[in-house]
C-alpha cells in the first residue's frame, strides 16, 4: 500500500472515475456501485467475508463492505440510481461482489493504462448510464429531480415536502423511496452532496467553501461522509489532485 493516494479524478453527474495507486483506506461501504480494475499487475482486496483475494478486477454492488490493499488501479463509481452495461457485472453474485478476469472485461477496460484518457472513457458509450427501472414511476423521477434542484440551489428538501409532492404520507414516503431506489432518502441526499462537493473542488474552490456549497455543516462533516463513501478522506483526494496537477 502506498503511503499516500496518487489519483487522477474525473466526474460526471452519474459516474466518477479514480485512477492511481492505492493508499491508506479502511473497510468501508457506500451506496454507489464500484468497478475496480488493476491497471498494472493484480488487484489485492477484501470484500464481504471473503478474506484477502487477488483478481484482475472486482465489481462491488451497493453497500458491500470492502477494502483495497494494494495495486495501481482504476475505480469507476456509479450513481445508486443509474444502470449501465457494467453495473450488470455484479448481478451474477448473491454476495453482492464478483471477482473478474481480464477476459470478462470489455476491451476498453482491458486496455487501461496510466496514459488512458479518463475523460474520453467517461464520455464513451461504455459508461453511458440510464435511470433504473424505478424511473417508470413518474412521481419518483420528479422527486429525484426536485431533490437535485433544491440541493444545487442551497436548500435541503425535507421528507414532508417531498412526500406531499408525491401525494404520500411522510411515513409511507420513506418506505416508497427505498422501494423505488434501493436506498434511504438521507443516504441519497448525502451522495448528491458529495458529488456537489467534488464538483466544487474540481472548479477550484477551497475545501471549506466546497463543503459549505454542498450543504455540509462544516469541513469535518463532509470529510467524514467522504471517507465513509470512498475509504479515503476528502483531504487525501485534494492532496492527490494537487500532486497530479503539479506533474
Amino acid at each position: 500500500m502506498e503511503k499516500d493516494w496518487k489519483l487522477d479524478i474525473v466526474f460526471s453527474d452519474s459516474v466518477a472515475i479514480f485512477r492511481g495507486h492505492v493508499g491508506p483506506n479502511k473497510p468501508h461501504s457506500h451506496w454507489a456501485s464500484q468497478l475496480t480494475i488493476a491497471v498494472e499487475g493484480e488487484l489485492e482486496f477484501e470484500a464481504g467475508n471473503s478474506g484477502r483475494r487477488h483478481a484482475q478486477a472486482v465489481f462491488l454492488s451497493s453497500n458491500v463492505k470492502h477494502q483495497l490493499y494494494s495495486g495501481y488501479v482504476c475505480s469507476i463509481y456509479f450513481d445508486p440510481l443509474a444502470r449501465s452495461p457494467l453495473t450488470a457485472l455484479g448481478e451474477r453474485s448473491e454476495a453482492g461482489w464478483a471477482a473478474l478476469t481480464a477476459t470478462e472485461l470489455p476491451a476498453p477496460l482491458r486496455q487501461l493504462s496510466a496514459a488512458s484518457d479518463l475523460r474520453a472513457l467517461l464520455e464513451s458509450d461504455l459508461l453511458r448510464v440510464a435511470p433504473s427501472d424505478a424511473s417508470a414511476d413518474v412521481r419518483f423521477r420528479e422527486t429525484v429531480n426536485e431533490i437535485t434542484r433544491q440541493l444545487r440551489a442551497g436548500n435541503d428538501p425535507d421528507r414532508e415536502e417531498l412526500a406531499a409532492m408525491a401525494h404520500l404520507s411522510a411515513s409511507r414516503f420513506s418506505h416508497w423511496f427505498v422501494e423505488q431506489s434501493g436506498i434511504p432518502l438521507r443516504s441519497y441526499k448525502k451522495w448528491l452532496k458529495l458529488r456537489m462537493a467534488m464538483d466544487a473542488l474540481l472548479d477550484g474552490n477551497n475545501p471549506m467553501d466546497a463543503a459549505m456549497q454542498a450543504g455540509f455543516s462544516d469541513l469535518p462533516h463532509m470529510s467524514r461522509a467522504f471517507a465513509e463513501s470512498f475509504g479515503l478522506t476528502y483531504m487525501d483526494a485534494l492532496h492527490a489532485l494537487q500532486q497530479a496537477r503539479q506533474q
